[in-house]
Order: C-alpha cells, then structure tokens, then sequence
C-alpha cells in the first residue's frame, strides 16, 4: 500500500463522529452530519497542504517553468492549426483545379463530337 493510501486509512480510522449519541438528533441526521464533519475535516487538510506547498520556493519555480512551457506550448498549437488550415485549404484549391479540368476536358470532347 502507498504511503498516500496508508495514510488516508489513518485519517478515516482517526475520525470520531461528534454527533454520534446526540439524543437531540435521528440516527440518520447523526450519520449525515458526521459524514459533512468528515468531509470538513479533509477540505481543511487539502487547504493546509494546500497552502503548505504553494508556500515553497520550489512550487513556484515549477509553476513558472509550467507557464513558460504552457506558452510554448500554445504557440505550438496554434501553428499546428494554421498549418492544418493550410492544408485543408491547398487540398481545396486542387481539388476545384481538377473539377474545373475536368469540365474543360468534358466541354471540350463534348465539342468535337458535336463537329
């Protein structure tokens, strides 16, 4: 088991439901509210992680090197869709070339067998 995973089993097994045994609350209600402590307590582990590696030097150096690469990236993208574009649009061109040798071709045979 990964060292994430074995600690999530903690973190599920260390949980204590507060409103469990509240006799102003349903079975049902106890259970929901629990689950919606639970879920506050993760949230706030994600926020204090969070927080914790957007704090370091070396987080916002990778996050500037990924912003470098996302823009080269873009760039890379847009001129992949330009050179697509162009060859579409060539395709396009010789295809309307040949459909209009063709019927100079047809015209033309059309012609001599009239003569």
């Amino acid at each position: 088991m990964s060292d994430v995973a074995a600690r999530e089993n903690r973190s599920q097994t260390m949980f204590v439901n507060p409103y469990e045994g509240n006799r102003n609350l349903t079975p049902n209600e106890q259970v929901l509210l629990g689950e919606y402590a639970q879920l506050a307590q993760i949230l706030r582990r994600v926020a204090t992680l969070s927080s914790q590696l957007s704090a370091s030097t070396a987080h916002a150096d990778v996050l500037n090197d990924l912003r470098v690469v996302e823009r080269k990236m873009g760039l890379v993208l847009t001129l992949f869709k330009a050179s697509v574009w162009a060859i579409v649009m060539q395709q396009d061109d010789q295809e309307l070339e040949w459909d209009q040798l063709e019927n100079q071709y047809d015209n033309m045979t059309i012609h001599e067998e009239d003569e």
